[in-house]
């Protein structure tokens, strides 16, 4: 019995054309943070791009705490949460919610600095006020804990 001739196929020596950009494509969908739901517009989901995807993007890192179970080994999310009740000298705490917040967001290569952060303490709240720089533009970041 023989087996049946498989087509041979010929790939000539040419190089091959890109067809995107070198450049990654930062794309998100609009989230509305207050709702916890993805934001609509005629029943479709709203892409963003540019300081609009940073800003979505800074917001979910944020509020997603580091190595949680769906981002298990990414390292996305933050490690500032693990502060939260933690009784250190102020000055150790700040500096590490600035490390814990800046190593968060610079794991996404459109952002390229994180700093000019500013502490605000009203009773048992912080915010922490700070500036994200992106290849972008620049825009504001905020964690209150």
């Amino acid at each position: 019995m023989t087996l049946p001739q498989i087509a041979q196929l010929e790939i000539p020596d040419t190089e091959l054309i890109q067809q995107t950009s070198p450049e990654k494509v930062h794309k998100t969908f609009l989230w509305d943070f207050d709702e916890g739901d993805f934001v609509l517009k005629d029943g479709k989901l709203i892409e963003v791009s540019g300081i609009e995807y940073v800003k979505v993007w800074v917001e979910k890192a944020l509020r997603t705490m580091k190595d949680s179970l769906i981002y298990e080994g990414t390292g996305y999310g933050s490690e500032h949460h693990t502060l939260i009740g933690k009784n250190f000298h102020p000055d150790f705490t700040r500096s590490e919610f600035e490390r814990m917040i800046r190593d968060a967001l610079l794991q996404n290569d459109a952002i390229t600095r994180v700093d000019n952060f500013v502490f605000t303490q009203s009773g048992e709240k912080l915010t922490i006020e700070f500036q994200v720089k992106s290849i972008y533009g620049s825009t504001e970041g905020r964690v209150t804990v």
